[in-house]
């Protein structure tokens, strides 16, 4: 979707937004900003009513959960290192096997092969969880003070691609079906609306007893 400014004869500004057809499949339909972005604006609503009282449990609360992923990202890393280095050692006697002629180089090349593709699986993961560990460590009173003046920021963001900008940073997966705007908030932005509801009526989509999304 992109954004069009559009000046009305009487000098008043509107946005509206369309599916730029890049694949050829979809019938363009410009939408109003303000249609497209209800449910947007309602998400936002949700974020400003936060208090100032809220904010300072929000941020408790998201440092309890930021250490537990810290302390779990920081023990897969460990445990990944610890069957890397099994493999390393498996690689030196695989070798020395083969130097001794204790194997064959059909049987070398097989097993060499196969502790490899072992170490790049794990190396794969472990980067993963590098980018975890790193990700948790975002400053949590600073996240839910952007989410209370998220509202603000989004209008006083004079320009379409300020607005884009800002919408990236929040939500991800947005889809358009019709005129209709659905989409799933970002880490750790969501987190912070399911605390936030907490001390309210439970809302569907929280397990019992817990601040995590239900996951299928």
């Amino acid at each position: 979707m992109s954004g069009e400014r559009k000046v009305k004869k009487s000098g008043l500004e509107f946005v509206y937004y369309s599916c730029t057809n890049f694949k050829g499949i979809c019938k363009r339909v410009y939408i109003p900003e303000g249609e497209l972005l209800k449910p947007v604006y309602k998400l936002l609503d949700q974020f400003e009513s936060i208090t100032k009282e809220k904010q300072e449990e929000l941020v408790d609360e998201l440092r309890k959960n930021t250490e537990a992923e810290i302390t779990f990202h920081k023990e897969q890393v460990n445990r990944i290192r610890g069957e890397l280095d099994v493999l390393k050692n498996k690689e030196d006697r695989l070798l020395e096997a083969y130097l001794d002629q204790g194997i064959t180089k059909i049987v070398y090349d097989n097993k060499h092969r196969e502790y490899g593709e072992q170490a790049e699986v794990l190396e794969i993961e472990m980067a993963e969880h590098s980018k975890g560990n790193r990700d948790y460590q975002t400053t949590v009173a600073r996240v839910v003070s952007v989410c209370r003046r998220a509202k603000k920021i989004f209008e006083t963001s004079s320009d379409v691609a300020g607005k884009r900008a800002f919408l990236n940073s929040l939500l991800q997966n947005p889809t358009v079906s019709g005129k209709k705007l659905d989409f799933e908030l970002r880490s750790p932005f969501h987190l912070v609306l399911e605390l936030a509801s907490l001390t309210r009526a439970p809302r569907p989509g929280l397990e019992p007893g817990t601040n995590r999304l239900h996951r299928s």
